[in-house]
């Protein structure tokens, strides 16, 4: 599961590093960057509650607080500037977590 966050966020890095002018053009990419955070961040939610991580311990709170605040909004009032500044400037911090915790695992088999 992991590894499909993983891909995720290596994508949020494509679409964000094709620039906000790119971004700004189009509301489709608008609405699949948006998609894409409440996916990751449902991967991300759903992996604490396997663990047994209790809400709010988890080392991607803010994630998924930012995915429920994002997922029930509806899509004609997304905020188009939060979706930008987390996708261009939170999304490399949070796949370098990822990597750093798939990495854990690697090291210990």
């Amino acid at each position: 599961m992991l590894d499909c966050r993983h891909f995720a966020l290596r994508e949020v890095g494509r679409l964000a590093g094709e620039g906000r002018a790119a971004f700004d053009a189009s509301e489709d990419r608008q609405r699949a960057l948006a998609y894409i955070w409440v996916t990751i961040d449902s991967m991300l939610k759903d992996y604490a509650a396997t663990m047994g991580i209790l809400p709010g311990h988890s080392p991607f709170t803010r994630a998924i607080r930012y995915r429920d605040r994002l997922a029930h909004q509806p899509l004609n009032r997304l905020d188009v500037e939060i979706v930008w500044d987390t996708s261009a400037h939170h999304a490399p911090e949070l796949l370098l977590a990822v990597e750093q915790f798939l990495a854990s695992f690697s090291d210990e088999e």
